[in-house]
């Protein structure tokens, strides 16, 4: 036989998450509101404004791009044009004269101005002002030209050299040209891409500006219906908070209840436990120990001869009263163990401890607190008793430790958090806790429903191969009383 384990509780677990559900939907429904309420409270933003503030720079910019770029690279392009027209007439000019050189080296500067004459008619361009030479020492070589005037000096020149010889220079051709064509002409086109820039930029700032218009348009219907909606959803809101405000605390109230009856019903249970247990103890054990003493007497009148065959049933019907006497013990003790109203919580813990390790060979260090100042519900202190009895059984049944260690305490004593503290520890081979929580071992699961049952709490800690913990709180009285 072994002692009935407290019953299941499924309705508080279930009555735990009906109340956590109703706790998440109440504030999911709060933040929804408070966040509806939030962004209708928030001022609208002149998106027009805001809009036209950054298309103007976008704009401007985007016309001063188109009207200068174009231009700039037309200008930059007829200009290098030019200078390159300019030193292909002034390599043109230095190769001739270099022939002339070469044939008369004396002579040739004063045939130099007719040549350059002659060159210029037949290769001149507008943008080709003046040729000019230079000798070797830099200084201007008269051709029978026109001085340079102020103007020419605002020219811009391109030259080539007279080579002789490879390490000697006869002088220097430079052409002199002019950009003011080029110039005027890029004018004209900065003035076709300067219509063409501010069509782009009117129409890249009017198409957004009208859209966003039509947009606002769009907003402020849709706030207004929003606003109608914020209304209905608050009231929503207000009703089933009140709803669910109702159901938190039928929710509690069931809890409370539960707790109680929970209570009442470990309390009861321990009461009937301890009375099966007297009735075993002075019924069923006494009338064994009487049916021990008739069947002594009847082996002491059945001595001599004929009569072993009586003697040898009264011996086995001895050996079997005394083996139910035992059994009758044990179960009297699993049901309420009577070493606790002989020693109470430290001497009973005490006795088990050292029968355990006296019978298993198992080193078991305990310290134990404060048990001995009243105050403690018989209740508890039987659930703090089995605790240790069924951690001790499972550690000699499958955990092979060679060490236990118990800590047994009073905490917070005088004070509404009063409780009894248990900490297990052994170095066994330990095991999976949600394996052994998914195959309901019947030890550990009787341990956390008892626990529950007082108000308690039990956290269970293990690791293969590293052992494994038991940490258990419970309150000095169940939470009816």
């Amino acid at each position: 036989m072994s002692a009935p384990e407290p019953a299941p509780s499924p309705a508080a677990r279930s009555d735990s998450l009906a109340r956590a559900d109703v706790l998440d939907e109440l504030e999911a429904l709060a933040d929804s509101a408070a966040s509806t309420r939030a962004s209708l409270s928030t001022r609208a933003v002149d998106l027009e404004r805001h809009l036209a503030a950054r298309l103007g720079p976008l704009a401007f910019f985007l016309f001063i791009v188109v009207t200068i770029s174009a231009p700039l690279a037309y200008l930059a392009m007829g200009v290098k044009t030019i200078q390159t027209r300019a030193t292909a007439n002034a390599e043109l000019v230095a190769e001739l004269i270099r022939e002339e050189a070469l044939q008369r080296p004396v002579l040739w500067r004063y045939d130099a101005g007719k040549l350059v004459r002659h060159i210029d008619l037949q290769a001149r361009h507008q943008s080709i002002v003046r040729i000019d030479l230079t000798d070797d020492q830099g200084e201007l070589i008269e051709l029978g030209l026109e001085p340079p005037s102020a103007e020419d000096r605002e020219l811009l020149w391109a030259s080539a050299p007279i080579p002789l010889e490879p390490d000697l220079e006869a002088g220097r051709v430079w052409v002199g040209f002019t950009a003011r064509e080029v110039e005027r002409q890029a004018l004209l086109v900065l003035l076709g891409f300067a219509a063409l820039g501010a069509l782009l930029a009117g129409v890249m700032y009017a198409l957004p500006l009208t859209a966003i218009v039509e947009a606002e348009a769009r907003i402020a219907r849709s706030r207004r219906a929003l606003e109608h909606l914020n209304v209905t959803l608050e009231h929503q809101v207000a009703v089933r908070s009140s709803q669910l405000s109702e159901a938190l605390d039928e929710v509690r109230d069931k809890e409370q209840r539960l707790r109680e009856l929970s209570g009442r019903a470990v309390a009861l249970q321990e009461a009937e436990r301890r009375s099966l247990s007297r009735e075993l103890h002075d019924s069923a054990g006494q009338a064994l120990t009487a049916v021990r003493i008739n069947l002594q007497l009847l082996v002491a009148m059945t001595e001599g001869a004929g009569h072993q065959a009586a003697r040898d049933l009264a011996a086995r019907t001895m050996d079997l009263a005394d083996a139910t006497l035992e059994e009758i013990r044990r179960v009297v003790d699993a049901l309420a163990p009577a070493v606790l109203d002989d020693l109470g919580l430290r001497g009973a813990v005490e006795r088990q401890c050292d029968d355990f390790s006296e019978r298993t060979g198992v080193d078991v260090d305990y310290i134990l607190e404060q048990l001995d100042e009243p105050g403690v519900d018989t209740g508890v202190e039987t659930a703090a008793y089995r605790i240790v009895q069924e951690s001790l059984t499972n550690v000699a049944r499958h955990a092979e430790a060679e060490r236990v260690e118990i800590h047994l305490r009073r905490a917070d004593l005088g004070t509404p958090s009063d409780r009894i503290v248990i900490d297990i520890d052994d170095d066994g081979r330990g095991f999976d806790v949600e394996e052994v929580r998914r195959k309901g071992r019947r030890g550990l699961e009787g341990m956390r429903e008892r626990v529950e049952l007082l108000g308690g709490r039990i956290e269970i800690a293990a690791m293969p191969g590293a052992g494994s913990s038991i940490h258990v709180e419970l309150p000095v009285k169940p939470e009816d009383e």
